[in-house]
């Protein structure tokens, strides 16, 4: 996955990314805190939340396939 591509309410090309830590709950009763990335579009607002376990995981894959030299 990405984070560098349009809007999809606007087109517009710019956003902002930033890196938050969210506290979820797992079954039972232990509290775990997981790291997001929050898009922010400049243009009109529309914000999109990634899981960076995610995103992460993608980009690990892809040096895997293509290392660079």
């Amino acid at each position: 996955m990405k984070l560098d591509f349009k809007c999809i309410k606007c087109g517009c090309d710019k956003y902002q990314v930033k890196t938050t830590v969210i506290p979820e709950k797992s079954p039972g009763l232990k509290l775990e805190f997981e790291t997001y990335y929050i898009k922010t579009c400049l243009n009109c607002g529309y914000t999109e939340i990634y899981s960076a376990k995610i995103v992460n995981m993608e980009k690990d894959e892809k040096k895997k396939l293509c290392p660079e030299y």
